[in-house]
């Protein structure tokens, strides 16, 4: 390629220099770079996340092209999952880039194969999200017809894709709370009702429901999108067609006040358990810099951009012009349009904006492809963008703003790195702290705490909705009514969307404070409804004042604790250099012991100090198990701990006819030794375990903390200080009552449990020799 003066010219600009023989980095350390910026953007091509690799399950191997699992996290994720009771709810939180998506598409792909028309509905929050969610599933072989149901389709299209979603012919099925709520609820009950009460081409059949990104369901449903808080109601809906549904939880980031709400509103009668494999990020280089004036930050963010490793994702909090500025005020503040005007005024063309205005399906879409396809090198976004999208070689993530939650903040960095190689984390925000400006710190603190109805608001406006309120009926002994979301309170003469979700937020919180339930909505075009029951008679009285006084409490308390959560944020961000801001945010979001996290090694203070970056994050898995599954076929052997003396010890020779074997007499999970655990994995595959979970002997010792109710089958070799450490767990578990029935124990006669033999400390009956266990396959089933 020929060198044009027009590039010669712009190079000094990028921090190059072109001398007669090569080109060289420019020495640029001067005031317009962030501190720190350049000791983050020392090159690290180490692997800087440490991969677990841990062995497959049989179901692993039969229903994904995957050979083995992330982390701790997701393989205890999908065991909760595969041995989960009908009807029940499941919550997991994993980090960012830790495969919470393999839970559903395994999930279909599971389902899929044992009856045809099986479907399953996933939630997503976001358009681009619903998008790459569709552009994976399309590669993965049973469930390349999955689609993504997303605002402005054709109607044509539309109408195809529903039509095909009804006839089982779309495994996965990607749409957004509104949509979930609006036009296409009532084919969600329709799938959800038996296939044998339906037309014959109408073969859906839906198995479950994925809440994708399940920790903005607590802050944007408040106000943002009320949509969210909604959708407990619909699964209730569900359910009533198919009380086997069930419903998953996913998220990154989970706070305690977003687990509470989850909590409260997704628990079912049928059960309800929690996985919580949560572990810091610390792949990230973190730059932080606050500015008292806005053309600094724009010359700092200029710099950034244009040396900054990419694929980069820029966020900023506005979307664009947010009206007129106020007389006398300042705003220092960025918006998503400006900042993409400016780039391209710079000579960027490999850029794309996305957000909130960008409405145009096929330009979203498009966006969503060519950042996948690696033909955009930066999008320049809103939070409307990133979340959750599979992209693993996002090098850079830049704030030109500051978030407005701990949550937001480390979701959006998440986006970077998710390969397990360097990233950088770079935030510039504004922070005059004058009254009359508008900063980034105050806008944040204003997003998180305003735009909260108060008593003074909500009390006429629920008076018109009730004046306007039609069909008041009772179903069984609960009371319905049809609130039109267009009642104005006095004062108004025009409704819009504005009036709308005011009405949508007031009942949300009656909902939140158990007054009322939201049981469904109609949002065709110029007609808003949404049907209510009352769970307290006392909302259709005159005085209201002990109603609102408790739902106001509770707002209140949701109110203080956003409040609470961006100013412990802020001093975070603003004090960067003198504490790690990676282990500081974790802790607000997750809660963890100080003493249980390392520090990062690679934020400001851990620079200003010389902390070294750990080896390897901090983990810690902690997974509720559920009761034994009662519908699955029972195991052949007795009751209680059966030892076998297998042909090899070594389980070197003949350890594929040895699991055969096992699994003809009932046995779904194993506990082996690490050298063979892959082994194992593929052995129970080919012989047709209905599930086939594999636990490696290491992982036992570092979580020792059970398993799930299936029966169970450990490989212990004899004088083996690992198989010695899982004994003396299995023993623990023994003593607790947590040790799964039937349970073998596989092992040489010398094995000794404290010194004495093994039909002395775990069994009271003496071992069997391998060959015996063929007797025991062809025995009746044990009941």
């Amino acid at each position: 390629m020929q060198i044009t003066d027009e590039i010669l010219n712009s190079l000094s600009r990028f921090g190059l220099a072109v001398t007669d023989t090569s080109v060289r980095l420019l020495d640029e350390r001067d005031g317009r770079a962030p501190k720190g910026f350049w000791a983050a953007q020392d090159l690290d091509v180490s692997l800087r996340r440490y991969q677990e690799h841990l062995p497959p399950d049989a179901l692993l191997l039969r229903h994904t092209q995957y050979s083995d699992y992330r982390s701790e996290g997701q393989k205890a994720a999908v065991h909760s999952l595969v041995t989960m009771p009908k009807g029940a709810s499941l919550m997991v939180c994993l980090p960012t880039g830790s495969g919470k998506s393999l839970l559903f598409q395994l999930y279909a792909a599971r389902m899929r194969e044992e009856h045809p028309g099986s479907c399953v509905v996933v939630i997503t929050p976001t358009v681009s999200l619903a998008m790459d969610h569709e552009r994976t599933l399309s590669l993965i072989p049973g469930l390349t017809g999955s689609r993504a149901l997303v605002g402005g389709m054709d109607a044509a299209a539309r109408a195809d894709l529903v039509d095909a979603f009804r006839r089982g012919e779309v495994p996965v099925l990607l749409i957004s709370p509104e949509i979930a709520l609006g036009s296409i609820r009532d084919h969600l009950v329709e799938a959800a009702t038996d296939p044998d009460e339906k037309l014959g081409s109408l073969q859906a059949h839906l198995s479950a429901i994925f809440i994708d990104e399940a920790h903005i369901i607590e802050s944007w449903g408040r106000t943002f999108r009320p949509d969210f808080q909604r959708l407990p109601g619909l699964v209730e809906e569900l359910r009533s067609r198919n009380e086997d549904l069930q419903c998953v939880l996913l998220s990154a980031t989970l706070p305690p006040s977003a687990r509470d709400v989850l909590r409260t509103s997704y628990s079912s009668a049928r059960g309800w358990a929690e996985v919580d494999g949560a572990s810091p990020r610390s792949e990230f280089d973190i730059v932080i810099e606050a500015y008292d004036d806005a053309q600094a930050r724009l010359q700092a963010l200029d710099f950034v951009l244009d040396r900054a490793p990419r694929p980069l994702i820029v966020y900023t909090t506005l979307a664009g012009d947010e009206g007129e500025e106020e007389r006398g005020t300042r705003d220092l503040r960025l918006s998503a349009a400006e900042l993409f005007g400016r780039l391209k005024s710079r000579g960027y063309q490999r850029i794309a904006l996305f957000s909130g205005e960008v409405t145009s399906n096929f330009e979203r879409n498009q966006i969503v492809l060519d950042w996948a396809a690696d033909k955009i090198d930066v999008v320049v976004a809103t939070s409307a963008f990133g979340m959750g999208v599979d992209k693993s070689n996002v090098r850079s993530v830049v704030h030109a703003c500051l978030p407005d939650s701990p949550a937001r903040y480390y979701q959006e960095i998440g986006r970077a790195a998710r390969d397990g190689r360097q990233g950088l984390a770079v935030c510039l925000f504004t922070d005059a702290h004058k009254d009359n400006v508008k900063d980034d710190v105050a806008h944040a603190r204003s997003t998180a705490t305003s735009s909260w109805i108060t008593s003074d608001v909500a009390a006429p406006r629920w008076e018109a909705m009730i004046r306007s309120s039609s069909n008041n009926r009772w179903v069984a002994d609960k009371r319905r009514i049809s609130i039109d979301l267009d009642a104005m309170r006095l004062g108004l003469t025009i409704s819009n969307d504005r009036n709308r979700r005011w009405n949508m937020s007031i009942l949300n919180l009656l909902q939140r404070a158990r007054s009322l339930d939201v049981i469904s909505c109609s949002q065709e075009p110029g007609r808003f409804i949404w049907d209510i029951e009352i769970r307290e008679p006392g909302l259709l009285a005159h005085d209201l004042g002990e109603i609102w006084d408790r739902a106001f409490a509770l707002r209140d308390a949701e109110q203080a604790r956003a409040g609470r959560e961006v100013l412990m944020f802020t001093r975070v961000m603003r004090n960067a250099e003198k504490t790690c801001v990676l282990r500081d945010i974790f802790d607000l979001l997750q809660h963890r012991p100080a003493n249980e996290l390392s520090a990062c090694g690679r934020c400001p203070g851990c620079r200003a100090r010389g902390e070294r970056p750990a080896l390897a994050a901090a983990h810690r898995v902690q997974s509720d198990f559920w009761p034994e599954d009662r519908s699955a076929k029972p195991a052949k052997l007795p009751p209680g701990v059966t030892l076998i003396v297998p042909k090899d010890p070594l389980f070197e020779r003949g350890l594929a006819s040895l699991i055969d074997t096992l699994v003809s007499t009932g046995i779904e999970q194993l506990l082996a030794p690490d050298e063979v655990s892959a082994a194992c994995a593929h052995a129970l595959c080919l012989a047709g375990a209905r599930i086939g979970l594999v636990f490696s002997h290491s992982s036992v010792v570092r979580s020792p903390y059970g398993l799930p109710r299936l029966a169970t089958a450990v490989l212990l070799r004899s004088h083996d200080p690992l198989s010695s450490r899982v004994l003396a767990i299995v023993k623990q578990w023994q003593g607790e009552g947590g040790l799964p029935d039937p349970f073998i124990v596989v092992t040489s006669p010398s094995t000794e449990l404290d010194g004495r033999r093994l039909d002395q400390t775990l069994s009271s009956h003496a071992p069997y020799l391998e060959d015996a266990l063929e007797h025991f396959s062809t025995l009746e089933t044990i009941a």
